[in-house]
């Protein structure tokens, strides 16, 4: 029977399968920088890669939730219809994003993800092209590095993809791996490479075209987060990763796009330059809000049209000025946003199980957001001092390198968000602002 529930049906549309990453075509889509060129970064991304001749390396940073999986989705339909063959693939399948990285995981978990992609093709030549790199990736496992198949724990015959699954959901077999290949460094990325160069060169023969290009879009990888006492380790192997063995994160004949964390470029700068030479690509929260804390209403009506999309009568439920407010206070962050108005119709829900003419109140309102501003609390007073620096700045406001791991944790919590209008700029999360200030307040009456 079809759902009758307004409410449910616009809960519904903003979590689980609602917030999933949308394709371009999809009724849900809502472009969001693309209707102007000259500020979207996935035209730049696009530019890059029609102009690169032979290979490329290009990343795309941006907060965890702020729809970069949905604008890589546009960069691979613009790929393809420039008759680019695109395989996109989702880190989060196939890496555990909450422990230090090594070279040798990481390699491991990036071929297990591109066989997967690869094995959905319609080529049958390269679905036997996969498993066959997969056979010898398995013998030189087995023989050479001396990791039996006991200690592979893959049912059967097993598969690449097998392999990467168990690097994500098994911390000690992703340690045992990371042990067991130093010293094999080398080999596993020159197979991974010639794994590559026979995909790519697999492809221009089946399609007759010696200058086809193809495109590895690599998503997800902005979730390597820290926590804990294991943070700062994690981000030193980012860092290592993406600075200290960029030369073997280099496929020839392959262009990549990785998305990183905003963290890494605080942390390891002119980064861009390892990896072939383009600068970094920011992908913003969505602009609700100027540096003067003002509204920015070219950016409230893009967050009021993601809901104009799910459901076309929310107004009839939501005042427009709420959902503006809450747009407001999410910093432009559809994840954060998302969870707001939901909060907002859960309590609406309940509240006209009582009342069936009940509406949202100054009440609700403030319980809701509270809830987001509870989980972005307590603050240190070094860290509100840091905080208030950077929301009179608009920009990192730091003092010493040493202070590095500590933006990390800024931007990983998403404390602090970043926003494009001319320049990148920074700013304190909204709900944070009057915290801040009055913590400043304090501070100067103490002196």
């Amino acid at each position: 029977m079809e759902n009758t529930d307004p409410l449910k049906q616009l809960y519904k549309s903003l979590s689980g399968k609602g917030f999933l990453p949308l394709e371009p075509t999809d009724p849900y889509y809502v472009p969001i920088l693309e209707t102007t060129p000259e500020k979207d970064p996935i035209l730049a991304l696009w530019q890059r890669i029609d102009l690169a001749e032979s290979e490329s390396i290009n990343l795309l940073t941006g907060f965890r939730g702020n729809g970069k999986s949905t604008e890589l989705r546009r960069l691979k339909k613009k790929l393809e219809d420039d008759g680019c063959e695109v395989f996109l693939v989702n880190m989060l399948d196939y890496l555990l994003m909450t422990k230090p990285l090594e070279l040798s995981d990481f390699i491991l978990s990036l071929m297990a993800a591109l066989a997967a992609a690869v094995e959905n093709s319609s080529n049958n030549d390269l679905k036997t092209l996969s498993q066959s790199y997969w056979d010898r990736l398995k013998e030189f496992l087995q023989s050479e590095v001396e990791i039996d198949r006991l200690k592979l724990g893959l049912k059967g015959s097993g598969s690449a993809i097998d392999l990467g699954m168990k690097l994500k959901t098994d911390p000690n077999f992703k340690s045992l791996i990371q042990k067991h290949l130093q010293g094999h460094l080398t080999r596993l990325v020159q197979d991974a490479r010639e794994f590559i160069d026979e995909l790519v060169n697999t492809i221009r023969d089946f399609t007759d075209d010696r200058d086809k290009k193809v495109v590895l879009l690599v998503d997800s990888l902005e979730q390597l987060r820290g926590s804990g006492e294991d943070a700062e380790k994690i981000h030193a192997s980012v860092v290592e990763l993406f600075s200290g063995q960029a030369a073997n994160l280099q496929f020839p004949k392959l262009h990549i796009v990785f998305t990183i964390p905003p963290y890494l470029t605080a942390l390891s700068h002119n980064l861009g330059r390892s990896l072939g030479g383009h600068p970094v690509t920011q992908w913003p929260n969505i602009h609700v809000r100027n540096k003067d804390g003002e509204e920015d209403q070219t950016g409230l009506k893009v967050m009021t049209s993601v809901i104009d999309k799910r459901m076309a009568t929310w107004r009839d439920h939501i005042p427009e000025e709420i959902m503006k407010h809450l747009a407001m206070s999410s910093g432009g962050d559809l994840r954060d946003f998302f969870r707001l108005v939901r909060e907002c119709v859960l309590s609406l829900r309940t509240a006209r199980s009582i009342n069936p003419e009940a509406q949202l109140d100054d009440d609700i309102i403030k319980r809701v957001i509270q809830q987001l501003l509870n989980e972005l609390l307590p603050i240190a007073d070094e860290d509100a001092e840091w905080l208030a620096r950077i929301h009179a700045t608009k920009q990192e406001a730091l003092r010493s390198d040493k202070d590095l791991p500590s933006l990390a944790r800024f931007l990983d919590s998403n404390l602090i968000m970043n926003y494009l209008n001319g320049e990148p700029w920074y700013d304190i999360h909204p709900l944070l602002v009057e915290e801040i200030k009055q913590r400043s307040e304090t501070a100067v009456t103490r002196e």
